[in-house]
């Protein structure tokens, strides 16, 4: 099905105006004429150009330039410009085109008649006679993923369709195009680069009463990639008066491109004045730390604007001046303020709620590690089942002696006690002492802060069952540190586990 390939393709946008040099006048029997850079899918970043001097040789005599051949892309503005091909609609025919040079030459394939049909010619033929000579005309047909197939209207003398083909798939600058029997091969497909650049629309927002500036600069990006700075940048601005109402203003404007073309430029603006902040919530669990809170504290909050809907988010720090950590001893809610240097008001609603002493390190965000050994099943909740065993060849010689396991947290997290156990039938029983660590906010081990317990812990018994409580800490990670009773043999755990309060609900932010 034949569509048109400038909607389909290019999605071109408000049209720009052109230098003079560009500027093409509209000839009868065709519509306004297009611009475009002829990109070939199977040599991205090289183009079709019609008439070029040092296009390689051929003809039936083989010392000829070829009409059209492929030739990188440029990068100068006016060496783009020389490659620019115009597409000249066709009147009365869907997404028909007559194709020409900045010369005006036009495309036109070689007439049936002719020994070498399938070859083309630059002509010096006006585009309203091109318009109406079917050797001279395109259709742009959907090649999908936003290409197109160019194909000659005019069948070949065995009523095949002849579309544009980069011969031999060859990409070396000057390589010729001729015409083959159409078919889906990505040498037949072509993307048509416009040279309308999209620039997004700035979207800004001013006090009610109050004259914004617009913005001075903006850039343009064009369909093969290139960007520009656009210069001599200018607002059309309403009257000052539209700026005393809430609600939204959009502004026009126009700056210069890369080949010096105007480009259509537009702002919005919200007005209105920002009011109170909507209320920031977060939550934890009872026994939680005010570090802890703070941690979860949201660093912007959304304040309304009045005459509209909207919010926008504005940076916020809180005033957490006399609230200790008694307010977190119980379930309920307190109340933050925003400090005074954030100059509006807002408020963050804390809720404390109760949650039940859980081992957390089997919870998620948890990673295992160990100085030595595997420990794959060291937090199953089996504790009669060696978990980890750091059995190495080589005899005494070769034991870790000590050896550290340990978990690490992808947040901070409680820790309140912990239990570590080394028995069961295939249990070594080989540690001796055991030290229970945990890790502090800067990366540090210290000590866990056991009740009635020094470090290190010594074992007199043959199996390993230690359970203890500890003074609430706010950790990073935990580990113990064992030793062993001999180096005859290895040591093994069935069980660590870290205990801690469950974490609240995900808060609010």
């Amino acid at each position: 099905m034949i569509t048109s390939a400038f909607a389909l393709v290019l999605g071109v946008s408000a049209p720009v105006s052109v230098p003079a040099a560009m500027a093409v006048t509209e000839p009868e029997g065709v519509g306004t004429p297009q611009r475009f850079l002829v990109e070939n899918v199977h040599a991205a970043g090289k183009v079709l150009e019609i008439g070029n001097e040092r296009a390689q040789l051929t003809g039936p005599a083989g010392d000829a330039p070829a009409a059209a051949a492929i030739f990188a892309r440029a990068t100068a503005p006016a060496d783009i410009t020389a490659q620019v091909i115009t597409a000249y609609p066709v009147t009365g025919k869907s997404a028909t085109y007559v194709f020409a040079n900045q010369d005006g030459e036009v495309l036109v394939r070689n007439a049936n008649d002719s020994l070498n049909f399938r070859y083309l010619s630059v002509s010096t033929i006006d585009i309203t006679a091109a318009a109406l000579d079917p050797y001279a005309q395109w259709a742009a047909v959907d090649a999908g993923a936003g290409s197109v197939y160019l194909q000659n209207v005019q069948p070949d003398p065995s009523g095949r369709i002849a579309a544009l083909d980069m011969y031999d798939w060859k990409t070396d600058d000057g390589s010729q195009i001729q015409t083959y029997d159409a078919g889906t091969a990505a040498v037949q497909k072509w993307m048509l680069r416009s040279l309308t650049p999209e620039v997004a629309k700035y979207s800004g927002r001013t006090e009610s009463g109050t004259v914004p500036t617009p913005p001075t600069e903006r850039t343009a990006r064009y369909s093969w990639g290139a960007t520009v700075a656009l210069a001599s940048i200018t607002w059309n601005m309403p009257d000052p008066t539209v700026w005393a109402t809430d609600g939204t203003v959009t502004i026009e404007g126009t700056g210069l491109g890369l080949f010096g073309e105007k480009v259509a430029l537009s702002a919005d603006y919200l007005v209105g004045s920002l009011g109170a902040a909507v209320d920031s919530a977060i939550s934890g669990h009872v026994g939680i730390t005010v570090k802890q809170l703070r941690m979860l504290e949201p660093t912007h909050v959304q304040r309304t604007i009045s005459g509209s809907s909207t919010t926008i988010s504005s940076p916020v720090s809180w005033d957490w001046a006399g609230i200790t950590d008694a307010a977190t001893a119980q379930a309920g809610t307190f109340t933050v303020p925003a400090a005074a240097s954030s100059g509006f008001t807002a408020s963050l609603v804390v809720t404390i709620v109760a949650t039940d002493e859980v081992n957390i390190a089997r919870g998620s965000g948890i990673h295992f590690g160990a100085l030595f050994g595997e420990g794959s099943t060291l937090n199953d909740g089996n504790r009669d089942r060696a978990g980890f065993s750091d059995w190495r060849s080589g005899g005494a010689i070769n034991r870790v002696n000590p050896n550290k396991v340990m978990y690490f947290f992808d947040q901070p997290q409680q820790i309140t006690g912990v239990a570590v156990f080394d028995r069961g039938t295939d249990a070594k029983l080989n540690v001796g002492t055991a030290t229970v660590q945990y890790r502090n906010l800067t990366g540090g081990w210290v000590d866990l802060p056991v009740k009635d317990l020094a470090w290190p812990y010594v074992n007199s018994t043959p199996q390993l069952e230690l359970t203890v409580e500890s003074e609430p800490v706010l950790a990073t990670g935990a580990r113990v540190v064992i030793t062993a009773k001999s180096t005859a043999t290895w040591m093994s755990l069935s069980e660590f586990e870290v205990y801690g309060p469950q974490l609240a609900p995900t808060a609010t932010r």
